[in-house]
């Protein structure tokens, strides 16, 4: 529920943001576009975790002048220090600085794109397509995750490759036995650093968090893509691994425990078979299933936004999406774009 309202505040910060300068939000792509100076420009937050460390970028170029050290240099300089600003072939990206206060983020980001348009404007920068090259006016587009300033030809190209890929995913099967093995492998990192930790003394709840997303990761990257049946598996792993690891964290202890109090050799392949009854015998058995119950609490934590974020960049893989409206993966119909962006 926190972070539903976090994210809602969040939303309705950057509508305000959007009409403040002029802009315009849109909500599906989480992006601020709009157009200024005859430059179309795109202002997100490419972080979630920093959602007010804006990122505008724009794409254009000059036949005179490259943005070298000298002139990003002048760039910072004329806005604030704290500001980056990089080129990379057409796209030009501004980095503005962390603002929480909204009525200055509002003011920083207003002054950056007045400052950024003038300055690219003298040294003669012409809006351009971020793929080909061509001098004409672009729109963005979300590709996957990255955001791009495409021109008609190649919004065009985009999708019916889009497309091809899709199919090509949707036809794609799920390999369950190499899921299995990917999963399995990946819970093994988390069960060694559920012992190393346990052997520096800390308590584990990074080994649980490791587990769980190396797991499920294990499972998406063998088996070509984290369904729900593979979640039931990448859990039933899970489950059985942190059993697993806490048992053998116990086993390790008993065999230093045992070669430290009693100076009698027990090595842990054999200390491992008989912890259960050793810990019921100690009166220890509560100890032993909570330890159990607490790496499972930990390994939850991880696996939740684990799955969340796979499951999001799943249903970001072939998006292309023209910003500014909503679409849905796969649909490419042309519909109308305002606010001072031109249609294709």
């Amino acid at each position: 529920m926190q972070m539903g309202v976090h994210m809602s505040k969040v939303t309705e910060n950057y509508k305000s943001l959007a009409a403040g300068i002029g802009f315009t939000y849109d909500e599906y792509t989480n992006t601020i576009y709009g157009v200024k100076n005859g430059y179309e420009l795109l202002v997100y937050a490419t972080d979630q975790r920093y959602p007010y460390l804006m990122t505008i970028t724009t794409s254009a170029r000059s036949a005179n002048v490259t943005l070298g050290k000298a002139e990003i240099s002048l760039f910072k300089k004329s806005v604030a220090p704290a500001v980056g600003m990089t080129q990379k072939d057409s796209l030009i990206t501004v980095t503005n600085k962390n603002q929480t206060n909204q009525g200055k983020l509002r003011e920083d980001v207003d002054y950056t794109l007045s400052a950024l348009t003038a300055f690219l404007s003298e040294r003669s920068f012409v809006p351009c397509c971020q793929t080909c090259g061509s001098s004409t006016q672009t729109v963005g587009f979300m590709l996957e995750t990255a955001r791009l300033h495409l021109c008609a030809n190649c919004a065009a190209k985009a999708r019916s490759e889009n497309e091809v890929k899709a199919q090509k995913r949707q036809q794609k099967n799920v390999n369950i036995i190499g899921g299995i093995i990917g999963a399995v492998l990946g819970s093994l990192i988390g069960v060694a650093c559920i012992v190393v930790l346990a052997m520096l003394g800390y308590v584990a709840a990074l080994s649980g968090i490791v587990l769980a997303f190396c797991t499920l990761k294990g499972f998406d990257k063998f088996g070509g893509k984290l369904t729900v049946v593979g979640i039931i598996i990448s859990c039933a792993v899970m489950l059985g691994m942190t059993y697993f690891g806490n048992r053998l964290d116990w086993a390790i202890q008993l065999s230093q425990a045992m070669k430290e109090t009693y100076d009698y050799k027990v090595g842990v392949f054999e200390a491992f078979q008989v912890v259960p009854g050793f810990v019921r015998e100690l009166d220890g058995m509560g100890d032993y299933i909570a330890s159990f119950v607490q790496q499972l609490i930990f390994v939850a934590v991880g696996a939740v936004p684990t799955i969340i974020s796979i499951t999001r960049e799943q249903r970001n893989v072939n998006r292309v999406a023209q910003i500014g409206y909503m679409q849905n993966t796969g649909v490419f119909e042309s519909a109308p774009v305002g606010d001072g962006v031109s249609n294709f």
